[in-house]
């Protein structure tokens, strides 16, 4: 005989598993469209993943912590996880995790912190320039996981990374965290997020994030992060 209780609580669980995989996607696209003037018409995005063509394949070195750069979430994290980070895969996962850690939060960065790493942390690449004004549209990055207004982070102490691939100067990597609301940190919830990073001026940047694997793929096939925060 089925249980209520425990039909309920599973399909509670599948809606908020497929949900957070919509957050990648919220994100990918926030930052995307938030530098195009109403009247510009999107690019058509390709049904298909595209990861770029590696000229030559790096080597891992030490195995990312998941906090590079220190425990806060604010633009000198970015920037110390950017200047300490080695021309490596492992280097580039670090800048990309510091990265979704800074971006998907709430309350969001400071409008003097958005700067800065508007500054210092986007590729030329990069779809947009304009990180204060992607802010400053209240968007809702946990995809409705979280209220509006109630305040959240995501959390590396639980997660993991994949290396999608890798050239000297171009890699993409999934990120894999858990949802941490009101300071507390879920044991359900987790997000999955796919970053690009590019070697410019002797340091990581940010090119672009997407939506390309849910978070059951992601967590079964990702590596652990050695610390997290």
């Amino acid at each position: 005989m089925t249980n209520p209780t425990t039909t309920t609580r599973r399909r509670r669980t599948i809606t908020a598993i497929a949900g957070l995989v919509v957050v990648a996607a919220l994100i990918a696209a926030a930052l995307f469209f938030a530098n195009r003037s109403p009247a510009e018409a999107p690019e058509p995005t390709p049904t298909s993943t595209s990861t770029p063509t590696p000229s030559a394949t790096i080597e891992p070195d030490a195995a990312p912590t998941g906090c590079l750069g220190g425990e806060e979430r604010d633009a000198a994290m970015v920037l110390a996880a950017q200047e300490q980070a080695p021309q490596t895969s492992n280097g580039a996962i670090e800048v990309a995790t510091a990265f979704v850690r800074w971006l998907n939060r709430f309350p969001y960065p400071t409008e003097e912190d958005a700067a800065l790493v508007q500054q210092s942390g986007l590729a030329a690449a990069a779809p947009t320039t304009d990180l204060t004004g992607f802010f400053a549209s209240n968007p809702n990055l946990s995809g409705g996981l979280v209220a509006d207004g109630v305040s959240y982070f995501l959390s590396t102490v639980t997660g993991v990374y994949h290396l999608e691939s890798a050239s000297p100067t171009l890699v993409t990597a999934s990120v894999g965290t858990a949802i941490a609301e009101e300071g507390a940190i879920s044991p359900s919830l987790k997000g999955s997020i796919t970053v690009t990073v590019a070697w410019e001026e002797d340091r990581w940047k940010f090119v672009s994030s997407e939506g390309t694997r849910t978070t059951e793929d992601l967590f079964a096939i990702g590596r652990p992060y050695t610390s997290g925060c």
